[in-house]
């Protein structure tokens, strides 16, 4: 029995020893594949995470852009609308006042029809005269709508120096007009458009605020002897009101560009309801002739944000 007992024990002893030593031989094989596989899948997942949030942020990103751009576009649509109602109106005032002409010029056929019929004749002498005032007219207009030399016309010479302090407003007058990031229009707002012939609406230099400067170099020695702004009227306007028209301006003679003491040729006041071009002959006469002219704006006609001029004129005499 005791023999017995103990060979099962020794037996039993044998069989735990080899099945521990089973067991640490297998241990590290299961590690050794378990662990590269778990370190795969984490490692997926994560790259599979990262890829859906990073096209998720570029997909929110475009959209955004695109919402933006056709905002853009949307409101740019809107103001072109407007301007051309705001055309369409003017074609249609046009289109009146030829017909009211037409019928003028029938009512005047008429009447000289009806004189010539009753042997009244019409003293050609007169008919001499009314052709020369409309010729004298038409030229005057022709001749850029005042009949006298700009000394100030960039074409001629003339150049536009400095602006002082003055900042220009930038706002709808030099902000692009982008699609998608592309940039379709992109309009200018320059001093030197006051010099020039072209007067159009929103070819003009706007400034922030009601009062402003810009000093002019003319072609030439000039005795000034007035000076003409120029802005567009309320039918030519696409918003129908001219309220950044300046108003109240002086007139100055340099004899250089930063000159301290200059000559007051004159203090005066655009009448926004009046005339698109109205001339100002100066207050004060100089017996000196100036090269550098600087007008001051002091207010405008109501807009509390920015001025806008269209065009400046300095006439006088070329000093020889």
């Amino acid at each position: 029995m005791s023999i017995q007992s103990g060979c099962c024990c020794c037996v039993n002893s044998d069989c735990s020893v080899l099945n521990s030593a089973d067991n640490n031989r297998r241990s590290p094989r299961n590690t050794g594949v378990i662990r590269p596989l778990a370190f795969l899948v984490v490692t997926a997942l994560l790259a599979m995470t990262v890829s859906h949030v990073c096209d998720k942020f570029s997909a929110d990103s475009s959209f955004r852009v695109i919402k933006s751009d056709l905002t853009t576009l949307r409101n740019h649509l809107g103001t072109l609308s407007i301007e051309v109602k705001h055309v369409m109106k003017m074609r249609d005032k046009l289109e009146s006042q030829l017909a009211e002409i037409n019928e003028i010029i029938l009512k005047v056929s008429q009447a000289i029809h009806q004189l010539d019929v009753g042997d009244i004749r019409i003293d050609q002498h007169n008919i001499k005269n009314v052709r020369d005032v409309v010729k004298n007219e038409l030229r005057t207009y022709d001749a850029d709508k005042t009949g006298r030399t700009d000394y100030a016309l960039k074409a001629s010479g003339g150049a536009i120096i400095s602006i002082r302090d003055t900042r220009p407003y930038e706002a709808g007058s030099t902000s692009s007009l982008t699609v998608f990031g592309i940039s379709i229009c992109h309009p200018q707002n320059t001093p030197q458009s006051i010099i020039q012939t072209s007067v159009l609406p929103g070819q003009c230099w706007a400034f922030e605020g009601i009062s402003g400067c810009v000093v002019i170099k003319l072609l030439g020695r000039v005795f000034v002897s007035s000076v003409s702004i120029e802005h567009i009227t309320k039918d030519m306007s696409p918003t129908g009101e001219t309220s950044a028209a300046p108003r109240d301006f002086s007139v100055w003679g340099l004899d250089h560009v930063d000159d301290p003491n200059g000559f007051l040729f004159g203090e005066f006041t655009y009448n926004n309801d009046g005339t698109p071009v109205q001339e100002f002959p100066v207050q004060n006469l100089s017996e000196e002739s100036y090269e550098i002219v600087e007008v001051k704006f002091h207010t405008n006609s109501g807009n509390p944000v920015y001025t806008c001029v269209y065009r400046i004129r300095v006439h006088g005499t070329l000093d020889q």
